[in-house]
């Protein structure tokens, strides 16, 4: 017949802890973070962009006058129309998208 294990309440203790406290980590580790889709796209901002940054881009593109600035849809895309009479004479009709500052139409007349 076997003799009963006598344990201190120390022991005792000590050994809840272990198994207790390795309960506890294992419920309150955090899970890996969720893989996030990389963008296909050259330029991607985090936010739209705005009518003053559509005109921004588009004055660095064809230095000039804005005589006109407004939301359009081209190509499927909603966009800023930007309308330049540039200092080279010419007039240009730039389409920014507003979801991504992509350029998606660059036109002079």
């Amino acid at each position: 017949m076997k003799k009963p294990i006598a344990l201190s309440a120390a022991a005792l203790v000590a050994i809840f802890s272990t198994f207790s406290g390795a309960a506890t980590a294992a419920d309150t580790a955090s899970p890996a973070p969720a893989a996030v889709p990389m963008s296909t796209g050259t330029r991607a901002p985090a936010t739209e962009i705005s009518k003053e940054q559509a005109v921004e881009m588009a004055l660095k593109a064809h230095p000039g006058e804005v005589t006109k600035v407004y939301q359009d849809t081209k190509k499927g895309k909603k966009t800023w129309e930007v309308k330049v009479l540039g200092k080279d004479g010419k007039r240009w009709e730039l389409h920014y998208e507003i979801k991504s500052g992509a350029l998606v139409s660059e036109e002079s007349k």
